[in-house]
């Protein structure tokens, strides 16, 4: 009786990993959500009227005077921000697995943006989210990395070579994905944050955006917005749905020894 009690409540305490796994899930969910719907409440202000506060501004970008372009870490091309990951294939052993990251890294340079009526610097802070387009490249079980992907694991101190090891004139090793992305000087770009009153000369009212807003957001993104409140809705769906799934198996499972008894 002693060891059946025991048992019951090995399981149940096992299975609070799938409710607390389902909870935090469903939480990012109703967060991605919450972010989206505010996306699609803000209005787009026009830079030449812009106030303090929370602000929505559209436009084109260029570096800022006292900033240069950076090269993109694997096509090696002008950017004014660039997101890398790498992610490695981790088998479940049952047949499937997923993607799992390993390494990531952006990079940001002052900017400014034009929208036709007026001209705003944007500084990305370091909780701010980075949400560009990814061109990826897979290199397969056993496969060589192109010449742009090598060249970037030479220059990346971070990133070791995948592991290979040949059985005959077989080749197997590591499944990788490598993603890039990047906002290019004169790319449209969509920003969401925080706006104040920079110091200017001549009694002119300049701006910067560079704080979160009251609710915490700052976005950055070459997508438009409404491709943003898309991908938002999608997403968080998404997880809500999984985080869901998850915490009704764990309290089933917690529940099914001591009703079974």
């Amino acid at each position: 009786m002693v060891q059946g009690l025991l048992e019951n409540i090995a399981i149940s305490g096992f299975s609070l990993v799938f409710v607390v796994t389902g909870l935090y899930t469903m939480n990012k969910g109703r967060v991605e959500r919450a972010q989206t719907e505010r996306i699609d409440d803000t209005e787009t202000t026009a830079i030449r009227d812009l106030e303090s506060g929370t602000v929505e501004v559209k436009g084109t970008a260029r570096p800022a005077d006292d900033a240069n372009v950076v090269e993109s870490p694997i096509t090696k091309q002008d950017a004014l921000a660039t997101y890398v990951e790498m992610e490695e294939w981790e088998s479940s052993g049952q047949g499937g697995g997923s993607w799992e990251t390993k390494h990531e890294d952006r990079t940001t340079v002052s900017m400014v943006v034009d929208d036709g009526t007026g001209e705003v610097r944007i500084e990305l802070p370091a909780d701010g989210e980075l949400n560009v387009e990814q061109a990826k490249t897979k290199v397969g079980s056993g496969d060589e990395p192109s010449e742009q992907i090598r060249q970037y694991l030479e220059a990346e101190a971070a990133i070791q070579e995948a592991s290979r090891y040949d059985v005959g004139p077989l080749s197997f090793g590591e499944r990788r994905r490598y993603s890039e992305g990047m906002i290019e000087p004169g790319e449209e770009v969509y920003v969401l944050g925080a706006a104040r009153e920079a110091e200017s000369e001549w009694g002119e009212r300049n701006f910067v955006i560079d704080e979160p807003t009251e609710s915490g957001d700052f976005v950055l993104s070459d997508k438009s917005e409404e491709e943003l409140i898309r991908e938002g809705k999608r997403s968080g769906l998404v997880y809500l749905g999984f985080g869901g799934v998850l915490t009704a198996l764990g309290v089933f499972v917690a529940v099914i020894p001591w009703v079974g008894g």
